[in-house]
C-alpha cells in the first residue's frame, strides 16, 4: 500500500503530513524532491493503515457511497483513489479525482492486493 501527497511550492508542506496524518495516523511519512515538487509518502504491508479512513467511513455513515467510489477505482487489479487535501487537513474523509475540484493535487492511495473487492468489503463494512 502507498500513500503519496504532492506539496506544490505554494503549499506549506506542515499542512499537506498533517492532512495525510489526519486519514492515516499510523503511516510514517518520507519524502522526495523530484523536480520542482516535493513527494510525501508512506508504505505499508499492514491494513491497519486503513483502519482510520474505515472508522470515518463508519462514523460519517458513508458507507454505501464510498463503496461505489472504490469499486469504480480499481485499476490494473489494484485499488487507486484519491481524498481531498483540504477535507483531510480539517479531519474529513471527502474522496475525489485528480484535479477536478481543486488545482491543487489531492492525496493519492494505491492498495495493491491479491483481492481487491475484499479490502472494499472490509473498508465498508
Amino acid at each position: 500500500m502507498r500513500v503519496e501527497a504532492e506539496v506544490y511550492p505554494t503549499e506549506d508542506r506542515e499542512k499537506i503530513v498533517r492532512a495525510v496524518k489526519n486519514i492515516f495516523p499510523s503511516l510514517e511519512l518520507k519524502s522526495e524532491v523530484i523536480g520542482d515538487v516535493e513527494l510525501v509518502f508512506g508504505e505499508g504491508e499492514d491494513l491497519s493503515i486503513l483502519e482510520n479512513l474505515k472508522n470515518m467511513l463508519k462514523m460519517r455513515k458513508i458507507r454505501a457511497a464510498a463503496r461505489n467510489i472504490l469499486k469504480q477505482s480499481i485499476v490494473d487489479g489494484k485499488l487507486v483513489f484519491y481524498i481531498n487535501k483540504q477535507a483531510a487537513f480539517t479531519g474529513h474523509a471527502s474522496f475525489t479525482e485528480p484535479f477536478i475540484e481543486s488545482p491543487l493535487p489531492p492525496i493519492k492511495v494505491e492498495v495493491e492486493t491479491e483481492n481487491v473487492e475484499e479490502i472494499i468489503n472490509w473498508m465498508t463494512e
